[in-house]
């Protein structure tokens, strides 16, 4: 998280300082992102700079987790009356959410994508350990609540379900632009989602020979 002396400068330097953050990162993946550019964009000193952030992994995280919070803004609505959706319908309206949160937001898209791409990168352990957690347990909630409606098997081990869910969600994300990337992002990955569904439903078993 930033450091004090940051919250205390003026609103719009702030806002100066996060914009030149959000397209440093939207351009570049996290290895190839400089503060260099940012300060010099920003009209700041280096210095300065690490008078408002510890590193380039302080201002990164604060950068995935503003966006994150601005995501589950968009996604609420769909959170507010969750008993009146079945499990898999209030799936649906949450990933819908998602993607029309990033055709509305490019930037944060872009950013995204890129954090996506890290798997292989230095920084890719420390977002599982810091963001990881928060994201099962997001599924949880609502995984527990469709166990309790027998929505879902009575056996199931939640957290290692939503594990799965999560890694399921980001392969669904790869196969769609390896195969449709010629559309661009839009809300035609909820016909992939149809798919996933069915997988989550019924399995992968055939019938009996």
């Amino acid at each position: 998280m930033p450091k004090e002396t940051f919250f205390n400068l003026p609103e719009e330097k702030r806002e100066k300082i996060m914009a030149e953050v959000v397209r440093e990162f939207r351009d570049y993946r996290y290895d190839e992102a400089s503060i260099n550019r940012i300060v010099q964009r920003s009209g700041i000193a280096k210095g300065s700079f690490y008078q408002y952030f510890e590193n380039k992994e302080d201002v990164y995280f604060y950068l995935l987790a503003l966006i994150g919070e601005k995501k589950m803004e968009n996604i609420s609505p769909a959170l507010k009356n969750p008993g009146s959706l079945d499990f898999f319908s209030l799936l649906k309206e949450i990933y819908r959410a998602g993607i029309e949160f990033g055709l509305n937001h490019p930037d944060y898209l872009e950013i995204g994508n890129k954090m996506m791409r890290e798997t292989s990168g230095t920084i890719w352990p420390k977002i599982l350990e810091k963001f990881g957690p928060q994201g099962q347990d997001a599924y949880l909630g609502i995984l527990q609540r469709a166990q309790n409606n027998g929505e879902i098997r009575k056996d199931l081990d939640l957290r290692l379900l939503a594990r799965m869910m999560i890694s399921m969600q980001m392969t669904l994300m790869e196969h769609y632009f390896e195969n449709h990337g010629d559309k661009g992002y839009s809300l035609d990955i909820l016909e992939e989602l149809d798919q996933f569904f069915v997988i989550l439903k019924t399995g992968i078993a055939g019938g009996k020979p």
